[in-house]
C-alpha cells in the first residue's frame, strides 16, 4: 500500500519558476514544479530482466504502471541499495576488528608478548570512522552516540591489563578481559546490529516522485524532498554533464548557497 506525501508550494513572483528540490545521494537536484506530480513512499518494484541499470523495473501508482528510474544511478552515483550494503559490511568488519582486538589482548598475556594493537579509541579503524561520520537521521544519531562509552572502555582496558600483568596479576587481567567481553563488547554487538537496521530503515523510507514528461509519466527514486522554491543565480552546466545526465543548468539556493543541479533535459 502506498502513502502519498504532501508538500507545500511556495507562492513566488509570477515571472520566476518554482523548482522542486530533492536530495539524491550526495547531491541536490531541481525539477520544474510544473511537471512534478504525485509523491509516495516507494511501493513494491516489479523488476524486469534486461532493463538498463538505472531503470530496474516498474511500480504501480494509482493503478498506472510507471517506469521506475533510480536517480542516483542515472546521475553516476551508487544506488541506495549498494550504499546500504557497503555500510553494513563496514559495520560487520569494525565489529570483527574489536572482537579480534579482545582476543589478541588475551593471547598477548597467554603468550607473554607485547600487545601492539591500537589502545587509543580514536586511532583504531572504527574510531577514525566514528569521529568523521555524520548523519542527519535522528535515530542513527542517537545510536551513534551510544557507541562512545563502551568503545572507550574496551580500549581503556589495555593499559589496566598491562599494569596487572607487570604486577604478576595475570588472573585479574583475564577477569577484566572476560568482564569487558560480556559487558561492553556485548553492548557493541547490539549497537552494530541497531545501526545497520536503522540505516536499512532510512532506505525503506525513500520516495518515488512522479514526473510528467513528454514521453509520459515516470517515477524517480529519490532520498527526500527538500523544498519547493525559486532559484536565482543560474548558469549553464558543462556540455558533457548536460548531455550525459540531463543536468542542463546549475543554480544556488538563496537560503544557504547550496548548489542545485537542474534537471531539464530528461532523456529516460
Amino acid at each position: 500500500m502506498t502513502e502519498d506525501i504532501e508538500y507545500e508550494e511556495d507562492v513566488g513572483e509570477e515571472n520566476l519558476a518554482l523548482w522542486v528540490i530533492v536530495k539524491s545521494g550526495n547531491n541536490l537536484f531541481g525539477f520544474d514544479a510544473s511537471i512534478v506530480g504525485n509523491m509516495l513512499v516507494i511501493p513494491e518494484i516489479t523488476h524486469i530482466p534486461g532493463e538498463i541499470e538505472y531503470m530496474p523495473g516498474t511500480i504501480t501508482v494509482r493503478g498506472s504502471i510507471l517506469p521506475f528510474v533510480d536517480l542516483r544511478v542515472y546521475t553516476g552515483q551508487k544506488s541506495a541499495e549498494q550504499e546500504i550494503d557497503e555500510f553494513c559490511q563496514l559495520m560487520d568488519q569494525r565489529l570483527s576488528d574489536h572482537q579480534h582486538w579482545l582476543n589478541e589482548l588475551k593471547s598477548s598475556i597467554d603468550e607473554n608478548r607485547e600487545f601492539t594493537l591500537a589502545t587509543d579509541p580514536h586511532k583504531c579503524a572504527f574510531g577514525k570512522w566514528y569521529d568523521k561520520y555524520k548523519s542527519e537521521d535522528r535515530t542513527i544519531k542517537t545510536i551513534l552516540a551510544k557507541f562512545d562509552a563502551p568503545h572507550k572502555v574496551i580500549h581503556g582496558i589495555a593499559e589496566k591489563v598491562a599494569k596487572l600483568v607487570h604486577e604478576n596479576k595475570v588472573e585479574e587481567a583475564h577477569e577484566i578481559i572476560d568482564r569487558t567481553s560480556k559487558c561492553e563488547m556485548a553492548r557493541m554487538v547490539s549497537l552494530f546490529s541497531d545501526i545497520k537496521e536503522a540505516v536499512r530503515e532510512v532506505g525503506r523510507r525513500r520516495i518515488a516522485m512522479v514526473l510528467e514528461t513528454e514521453k509520459g509519466p515516470i517515477a524517480l527514486d529519490i532520498d527526500e524532498v527538500v523544498s519547493v522554491e525559486q532559484i536565482s543565480n543560474i548558469e549553464d552546466a558543462p556540455k558533457k554533464q548536460s548531455s550525459s545526465t540531463g543536468i542542463s543548468r546549475i543554480g544556488r539556493r538563496a537560503e544557504d548557497d547550496d548548489m542545485v543541479l537542474l534537471m531539464e533535459n530528461l532523456a529516460f
